[in-house]
C-alpha cells in the first residue's frame, strides 16, 4: 500500500487506535515526513527527533482529526510545525543588505537532484524554511508567515533571496 492508496479503511482503524494500523501508517509516513524535518532542520539527529515528537503529538491528537480524508496533510502540518519550532533556535532571516554578492547568471544547464539538495542545505535558515514551505510544501506566504512569526513582505523577501542563492549556487555547483 503506498500513500496515495491510503484506504479509508486503514484510516478509521487509525482513528480507533489499532496499533497495528498505526504501524502500518508510520510505516508508509515515515520516510515522508523525516524528509520535511530533514529539509527545514539539515541535521539527522534533529530530524529523527522532531519526527518522534511529530509523531507522539500525530497519534494523540487523532481523537481530534474532524476530516480523516485530509489525514496525510494534517500529519505534515503537525510535523512541519514541530521542525520550525526547533529551528527557530537558531533560524535567522537576512535582510537585504546582507545579500551576498552572487552571480545569477541565467544558467540553462540540466543537474540532478543531489545538485538541486546541496543548494537548498546551503541557504541560510530563514531562506530556506520560506523557500521549503512556499515552493516544496505548497503554504502561501500569509501562511508561511504565520508559521515562522514573520510578516508577509519578510516570507516574499526571503523567497526573493533564497531563489537568488540557489540560482547562484547552483551555477557554481555545475562549474565545479
Amino acid at each position: 500500500m503506498s500513500i496515495q492508496k491510503l484506504d479509508s479503511d486503514l484510516i478509521q482503524k487509525v482513528l480507533k487506535q489499532d496499533r497495528s494500523a498505526q504501524f502500518q501508517l508510520f510505516e508508509l509516513t515515515k520516510r515522508m515526513l523525516y524528509s520535511v524535518c530533514y529539509r527545514i532542520l539539515v541535521d539527522e539527529d534533529e530530524a529523527n527527533d522532531v519526527l518522534q515528537d511529530a509523531y507522539v503529538e500525530i497519534f494523540q491528537s487523532l481523537k481530534n482529526l474532524n476530516h480523516p480524508e485530509a489525514l496525510i496533510s494534517w500529519m505534515k502540518t503537525i510535523t512541519i510545525r514541530k521542525a520550525i519550532r526547533q529551528s527557530k533556535k537558531r533560524i535567522r532571516f537576512e535582510t537585504i543588505e546582507n545579500i551576498e554578492n552572487e552571480t545569477t547568471e541565467d544558467f540553462d544547464s540540466w543537474f540532478d537532484a543531489d545538485v538541486l539538495d546541496q543548494a537548498i542545505q546551503s541557504l541560510p535558515d530563514g531562506a530556506r524554511a520560506v523557500f521549503l514551505l512556499i515552493s516544496v510544501e505548497g503554504y502561501s506566504h500569509k501562511e508561511s508567515a504565520k508559521l515562522l512569526s514573520i510578516s508577509e513582505s519578510t516570507s516574499k523577501s526571503q523567497l526573493h533571496y533564497a531563489k537568488s542563492l540557489l540560482k547562484a549556487r547552483i551555477t557554481k555547483l555545475l562549474q565545479a
